[in-house]
């Protein structure tokens, strides 16, 4: 059992094992928000997740990390809803965990502290939080240079993790255990790569391979750089790409949005308009976040709810169906499938069948973005 896989047991608490079960195989998708002090993680958090209700807490070390499920704008439900008389419209959504602990510091040889990494280890991606504005405390804004060192945390982080394996892998061939040379080979592999300071992003795939998924290597997620701007205008932060290793990047205005996220939406939309603001980045950024790990949407649909789900590209018929209903999974007999843009132009499901759009697939099918799913199923 990984450690990612630990922590959600113990987030789960003393429910029952089917309640368990159902936490690991359908939760949602988890996105770390890092950076060095003073960068807005926080605030980006709170504009991220609209805490209208509650801001979240700024003393992340104090207090722990924020916890915030937000929902993935989805213009497509709407029509889905109205062709259907829905009562009830659902967003897929991802999680947001604003983790503290960065310094900058890191040294060869040096650990991050257990606090950061048991909040950061389980998540699916990160998102870095860079300040591109003066701060009091910090001083004048480097953010090519702060994305550096956190970068260097991370690769740190992880040629220590592999370092201590190798070592005790050694540890136990001298006492006459068998050592996997196929697990020996990867981590080698891995410390090259860090070794030269490249983040094991750069080698795709190479944390997906069963033997080193439990490891859950900081470097090798999916990373988004998030340029918090200050209110006023900056030149734009320029990006030097190397060696095919630098991440999706987008720019963020955090304490506006954050301010904008706790106003009514007639409130927000009236601001907006004085200040000539069409969209707010904060549904860039979620959208980017999605993408970032590696998404898809399909949708649902009945008299009673328009949802829609997100899964990974690449995911069959039957373990959607899983995600919709375990007991969807278990009893699956065919999925009815139909393309969103092409029941759209159809205008009713009924058009749509007559011009032959609907399909009926098995369980092998690989969904598709915008499919709309009936599974048929018996248990």
């Amino acid at each position: 059992m990984n450690r990612a896989t630990r922590t959600l047991l113990k987030e789960a608490g003393g429910h029952c094992l089917r309640h368990l079960w159902t936490l690991l195989h359908n939760r949602a998708m988890r996105l770390g928000i890092i950076g060095l002090p003073g960068c807005g993680k926080t605030t980006v958090f709170n504009a991220l997740t609209s805490s209208s209700a509650q801001v979240a807490d700024f003393s992340t070390a104090v207090r722990g990390p924020n916890l915030a499920v937000v929902k993935i704008p989805e213009p497509r439900l709407p029509f889905l809803a109205q062709l259907y008389n829905s009562k009830k419209v659902t967003e897929a959504t991802v999680d947001y965990v604003d983790v503290g602990g960065l310094t900058g510091s890191a040294q060869k040889g040096q650990e991050l502290g257990e606090t950061f990494l048991s909040h950061v280890r389980p998540v699916d991606a990160l998102v870095h939080v860079v300040r591109n504005f003066h701060h009091p405390m910090h001083g004048a804004a480097d953010p090519l240079g702060d994305i550096s060192r956190v970068e260097t945390e991370l690769i740190l982080a992880d040629l220590l993790v592999v370092e201590k394996r190798l070592e005790r892998i050694a540890a136990e061939r001298q006492r006459g255990k068998k050592e996997n040379p196929e697990e020996v080979r990867l981590l080698q592999e891995c410390q090259e790569i860090l070794e030269a300071s490249r983040p094991l992003r750069s080698q795709p795939g190479i944390s997906e391979i069963p033997l080193m998924r439990g490891f859950s290597f900081l470097s090798a997620k999916p990373l988004l750089i998030l340029v918090n701007q200050p209110e006023e205008d900056v030149p734009p932060l320029p990006v030097e790409v190397t060696d095919g290793t630098i991440a999706p990047q987008l720019e963020i205005v955090g304490k506006l949005e954050m301010e904008l996220a706790q106003l009514s939406p007639d409130e927000a939309s009236e601001f907006m308009v004085e200040m000539g603001l069409e969209t707010l980045a904060r549904e860039q950024v979620i959208q980017a976040s999605s993408q970032l790990l590696g998404l898809i949407s399909f949708f649902t649909t009945n008299e009673q709810e328009a949802r829609a789900w997100t899964v990974k590209a690449g995911t069959p018929a039957l373990q959607a169906a899983g995600v919709v209903h375990s007991d969807m999974e278990r009893g699956f007999i065919r999925a009815e499938v139909v393309q969103y843009d092409d029941l759209e132009g159809a205008g009713s499901y009924a058009v749509a069948q007559k011009q032959g759009l609907v399909r009926l697939e098995g369980k092998e099918y690989i969904v598709q973005d915008g499919d709309v799913i009936f599974f048929r199923f018996k248990v």
